[in-house]
């Protein structure tokens, strides 16, 4: 059964009422293409059976800030495709996905970038970032009941601990690590070891992109 919803979206890059006051504007038309159709999948969470903790449609983050106007999770199509196998092999092993973020707007890279201002945590605005591309993903595990696993820091700890070999870890924290390393990897994924969270799609560049979703509320 299929379980991701496929919707196609056109860039207004011209209308510059959806940017943040502190997105460059005139940076972004040198970077992503104007006036193009993109085609996304969105990650269906009451179907798939993934938990929703989508961090920056809601103030409860490192920035205290609502980005995104609700909670919807979008990928390029293969890249889903591969959640899907990363959520049935974590299924098989008993565990839950949990989805903290997935496709992020260029023009909210800047805001979060100029908050964080450290490129081993947030990535500088430039080109753009893979979460712009819509091929990062930032997750963790849950056990069958939906109680999240130890991984030693909570999701956005910019500290030395949410590296994943980070010294001090508990012996539970670092197994679960590594569980859900070995599933993103066995998925398609390729880690980032600063962020034990943070999962690249390496099969398949993708152009950054700035498209906003609607929402039902």
């Amino acid at each position: 059964m299929k379980i991701i919803t496929y919707i196609t979206f056109f860039s207004f890059i011209g209308l510059t009422l959806f940017f943040p006051k502190a997105f460059n504007f005139r940076e972004s038309e040198k970077i992503i293409a104007q006036d193009t159709i993109k085609e996304w999948a969105e990650v269906n969470f009451e179907v798939q059976g993934i938990q929703n903790r989508m961090a920056y449609a809601d103030t409860a983050n490192f920035m205290h800030q609502k980005i995104y106007p609700c909670a919807r999770c979008f990928l390029r199509p293969e890249v889903a495709e591969a959640l899907e196998e990363a959520n049935t092999i974590a299924k098989e092993k008993g565990y839950i996905l949990v989805i903290y973020d997935c496709y992020r707007p260029y023009g909210y890279q800047k805001v979060m970038y100029d908050i964080v201002n450290d490129p081993r945590y947030v990535a500088p605005p430039g080109k753009g970032s893979n979460h712009n591309r819509g091929r990062a993903i930032d997750l963790s595990l849950a056990d069958e009941n939906g109680n999240l696993l130890d991984m030693g820091t909570p999701f956005d700890d910019f500290t030395a601990q949410s590296h994943y070999d980070a010294d001090n870890l508990s012996r539970e924290a670092r197994r679960n690590r590594k569980v859900l390393r070995n599933i993103m990897k066995r998925a398609g994924f390729a880690p980032y070891n600063n962020e034990w969270w943070h999962f690249d799609y390496r099969k398949k560049q993708y152009e950054t992109a700035d498209f906003r979703w609607d929402c039902d509320e």
